[in-house]
């Protein structure tokens, strides 16, 4: 192989390996946002049923509990109250 195809390969395989460490970084930055708004979304679901069980922390950690969505180790969030 001559030596200008040689050199243009490498230069083509350099320009593909930039391109892909772009794209990985784009999706890295579309999954980082994804899982804010989800984030957001569960803050804000959780708000909203903490204000329909009348801020009582103790209804909100029973009520997850009876339907399994309450760890034992996070148990202990729903008994400190916001001063």
């Amino acid at each position: 192989m001559s030596k200008v195809k040689q050199e243009t390969i490498e230069k083509m395989q350099q320009q593909k390996a930039r391109l892909d460490a772009r794209i990985q970084q784009l999706r890295n930055r579309q999954t980082r946002e994804e899982r804010k708004k989800d984030t957001r979304r569960k803050i804000l679901a959780g708000a909203y049923f903490i204000k329909l069980m009348g801020g009582d922390l103790a209804m909100v950690a029973k009520q997850m509990d009876d339907a399994g969505l309450l760890r034992s180790e996070d148990a202990a969030l729903f008994s400190q109250r916001k001063s």
